[in-house]
């Protein structure tokens, strides 16, 4: 069996690899494990981006070991005659390539990495849209529902993702035993296998103690939230319950559990938070991860400025 098979868990991908490609191929996947620390997520992307690349190499009957930029180029001009990918996909399929030209640089299968000499397309950053006021009052209020147990659930999860700008695979992950004695703080488990506090305000710790109380004793140790079969709640699972109720709210925007974030993150600097605060809540690794969300802060100033500021007023007519 091929690495891929054993990653994929699916006997389609068959691809016939030589020994050779095959251990260079399951070191990389115990590199990316171990020693990077990736989600089984963040791998499976890593290892379908390579799958299709090496399918490449085997009917160009190209070496791994011993491509330059001028195949690389090839590689991606064929995939873009099936299909036309985005510029933000392209980048990301040459980041995984280039992580594992890097290793067999690191390991020196390779002399040369020959994604050096290419240069990754250029991403507009689009800022991120926010839940508006009224429509988090609405979201956080959930309409009545058949079952009570499910909208003290939805409740929470909707309090939860809002007071702590947890992300949806964090959120899912989440147990009991997480929370402190006073349902202030939960320890979160991040990208990374990272972990850290967040805190909960007051109605996210009522709503959680209601649904708490409302659930059977003995689904009150483990994954704290659980769908209609009391099995854990998947990230598409959560993502079908925004869905649901955006639908029945008459919201016509995307509901995703990420603009519960973005509005977490925003929102606090809106109110004045150190920037430092709200990267360290949000588990970004980088400061500049955090600084779109200062972007979206800035228009905001910028609309109070223009409103307020005797000179930068706008006349009637403009």
């Amino acid at each position: 069996m091929n690495i891929f098979q054993t990653i994929f868990k699916s006997e389609s991908h068959n691809l016939e690899l030589p020994d050779e490609w095959n251990q260079l191929l399951s070191d990389f996947h115990t590199y990316l494990l171990i020693e990077k620390n990736y989600s089984p997520h963040t791998i499976l992307n890593y290892f379908t981006d390579l799958y299709y690349f090496f399918e490449y190499l085997q009917k160009m009957s190209l070496d791994p070991l011993n491509l330059d930029s001028g195949s690389i180029r090839s590689y991606f001009a064929s995939m873009n005659e099936k299909q036309k990918y985005e510029k933000k996909t392209q980048r990301r399929k040459l980041s995984t390539f280039r992580t594992f030209m890097k290793f067999l640089f690191r390991e020196e299968k390779i002399q040369k990495n020959p994604f050096l000499e290419l240069h990754f397309p250029k991403v507009r950053k689009l800022l991120p849209k926010n839940i508006s006021p009224n429509e988090m009052t609405r979201i956080l209020e959930p309409i009545e529902l058949e079952e009570y147990r499910t909208r003290i659930r939805d409740k929470a999860i909707f309090e939860v993702l809002y007071s702590t700008g947890v992300r949806v695979s964090e959120l899912i992950q989440i147990r009991w035993d997480d929370f402190s004695s006073d349902w202030t703080q939960l320890k979160v488990l991040g990208k990374r296998r990272k972990e850290r506090y967040v805190y909960l305000g007051k109605i996210a710790r009522e709503s959680l103690q209601d649904y708490f109380t409302n659930i059977l004793p003995e689904f009150r140790k483990g994954i704290v939230f659980l769908n209609s079969r009391n099995e854990p709640l998947t990230d598409r699972g959560v993502r079908y319950i925004l869905n649901e109720y955006r639908k029945k709210l008459g919201i016509e925007k995307s509901l995703s559990p990420h603009r519960f974030r973005h509005s977490f993150a925003t929102d606090l600097l809106d109110a004045g938070a150190d920037i430092r605060h709200v990267q360290e809540m949000l588990g970004h690794s980088s400061l500049s991860t955090t600084q779109i969300y200062l972007s979206v802060s800035k228009e905001k100033l910028k609309d109070v400025y223009r409103k307020s500021h005797p000179h930068a007023k706008l006349k009637k007519d403009e």
